[in-house]
């Protein structure tokens, strides 16, 4: 993460370490971008930070692209009056919502493909279900997707079909503080 840079020193030393290296970066035609995932658990002042490094830039170019991935909270921070100004800095935004019905299976099929599966390992039922539980949000999809294909595994079963999810959704609402529906 210390882009082969030391990272020892002051805070005025390592700032300006840092933009030196972005503009020789970008003297090299070469651009940085810095991806920070799980940004809804930035503090107030690390997103102040960030916003420091946005002024960062060689002319009227920027050497530095910040990209922030998080959950919906991410959103709410952003929209305080204390991060006004970083908020003006961001060029574009993007909210995944959750899939609907009609995309839950098509979503597991790719995920399930990609992961070189080479016919369809849950049926549609249980894709349905799947879906209903995780309220459409991937993540959670894919969560009881996985715990799914443990069960089927460790069942001896080629696919995984509503008894296998409805077992699943039964452990996470007893056992686990995974939000799952308890109406489906």
């Amino acid at each position: 993460m210390a882009l082969e840079q030391d990272f020892e020193g002051t805070y005025p030393q390592l700032f300006k370490r840092l933009q030196d290296f972005l503009h020789s970066q970008f003297a090299s035609g070469r651009r940085t971008l810095l991806i920070i995932d799980e940004a809804q658990n930035l503090e107030l002042s690390a997103l102040e930070h960030l916003r420091m490094l946005s002024n960062i830039n060689a002319d009227k170019f920027q050497v530095l692209q910040l990209i922030l991935v998080g959950q919906p909270q991410l959103r709410d921070q952003l929209v305080k009056p204390e991060l006004h100004q970083f908020a003006q800095r961001i060029s574009s935004d993007f909210h995944i919502r959750p899939l609907e019905a009609a995309e839950i299976d098509r979503y597991i099929s790719f995920r399930l493909e990609n992961a070189g599966a080479v016919r369809p390992l849950f049926t549609k039922e249980a894709t349905k279900m799947v879906g209903a539980a995780a309220r459409g949000v991937p993540r959670m999809i894919n969560i009881l997707c996985d715990t799914a294909l443990v069960y089927g595994f460790a069942g001896g079963q080629q696919t995984i079909g509503v008894d296998i999810v409805r077992d699943v959704i039964a452990d996470k609402q007893q056992h686990s503080i995974f939000p799952v529906r308890s109406d489906v």
